[in-house]
């Protein structure tokens, strides 16, 4: 919980933990962190629309992010995929983070790694 996931690109249907930055195959953030349940689980078992892991693409979770990738992240700051496996960051190229912002940020992380709750909106 509170990792970055993307898609699979070599499986149909999967995701993968995301490990590079600004991937605009970003999927979510796998829900479940700090206690907070997911609300609402969308799949169909025996497809492959089943997971094995929930994962928040919209709403409110916590998200592991590494502060040193990107920069300090402060309520409000768009957050993207960062090299750091399943990790986010705060966006600071703002030309090549579309398709790539996973939501924004509603809380801080000075520097380090740490969860912060995103607000989830997949853009």
């Amino acid at each position: 919980p509170g990792m970055v996931v993307s898609i699979d690109p070599d499986r149909v249907g999967k995701l993968r933990i995301a490990t590079k930055a600004y991937d605009r195959t970003v999927a979510g953030i796998i829900s479940g962190a700090d206690g907070v349940a997911p609300g609402l689980v969308l799949g169909q078992k025996g497809t492959v629309a089943d997971g094995e892991h929930p994962i928040a693409n919209v709403g409110r979770v916590w998200c592991y992010v590494d502060a040193d990738a990107g920069g300090p992240v402060t309520p409000g700051d768009l957050l993207t995929t960062s090299i750091t496996p399943g990790h986010a960051m705060k966006v600071s190229d703002h030309s090549i983070s579309g398709g790539a912002i996973l939501g924004k940020a509603m809380s801080r992380l000075e520097s380090g790694k740490g969860l912060v709750l995103v607000l989830v909106t997949l853009q």
